[in-house]
């Protein structure tokens, strides 16, 4: 009661700040009980973001800190990378990998009118690694995996950069052998669609230090999983 009731004057707070913000005392109540469960709920979600699995903790932690070191240099690459020369682009085996489910993205949201079947292909690349997460994360309990998914989501916003970058003045050879300025390019209509295509460079820069940043997360995420999996994993296998 020491929190909600004046010692002195035997005042309750909450009605009081419910009476001078016009509302009745339960209604306050209400909504704070409301706020209190939507608080507790993201707690919960945080709070097992970083749980670690009870079994093959000298495995996961042997593998997990490889992996990790070397999305930790792929980022420091990522970051120095230039998006006004595509060509240099660190690890483009990566690129090649993703252009597929780029080109099946299209097809998916064709559906959905043309500006999201241009958008598709885009919106495809960072969200085939985001349920790649998902399903670690909430059905296979593996956070390690799903912060290395995360680290991937960030790559996808790095790797179409210099597309969008691209857009002002067309150079780049697209799958079609062409140039944007005698074919499709997505990024010519989507920033043109929306008025932005004078802005296509900031974009595309915005779009790189977001997934920096994506990938910076991901790796604080995995460092939390290493550092409690190795702190453990005497009971591990």
């Amino acid at each position: 009661m020491l929190e909600t009731q004046c010692p002195a004057c035997g005042v309750l707070f909450r009605k009081w700040l419910a009476a001078r913000a016009g509302l009745p005392a339960r209604a306050a109540t209400t909504a704070q009980a409301r706020d209190d469960r939507a608080a507790s709920r993201l707690l919960a979600w945080l709070t097992g973001l970083l749980e670690i699995p009870e079994e093959g903790r000298t495995v996961r932690a042997g593998v997990g800190a490889a992996l990790w070191m070397l999305a930790a240099w792929s980022v420091w690459r990522f970051a120095r990378f230039d998006i006004s020369a595509p060509e240099s682009i660190p690890l483009p085996f990566l690129h090649t990998a993703i252009v597929p489910f780029h080109e099946f993205g299209h097809i998916l949201f064709k559906p959905f009118g043309e500006f999201m079947h241009v958008a598709g292909g885009s919106l495809m690349q960072f969200l085939m690694p985001l349920g790649f997460g998902a399903y670690f994360v909430h059905w296979r309990r593996d956070n390690l995996a799903g912060s290395l998914m995360l680290w991937w989501a960030g790559v996808q916003w790095v790797d179409l950069a210099p597309y969008c970058y691209d857009a002002r003045t067309p150079v780049m050879t697209l799958l079609t052998g062409r140039t944007g300025d005698t074919g499709a390019h997505d990024y010519i209509d989507m920033l043109g669609d929306l008025g932005l295509l004078d802005q296509a460079h900031e974009v595309a820069a915005i779009m790189k230090n977001f997934g920096i940043v994506l990938m910076l997360l991901a790796l604080v995420w995995g460092a939390l999983l290493l550092e409690r999996i190795w702190r453990n994993r005497a009971g591990g296998a």
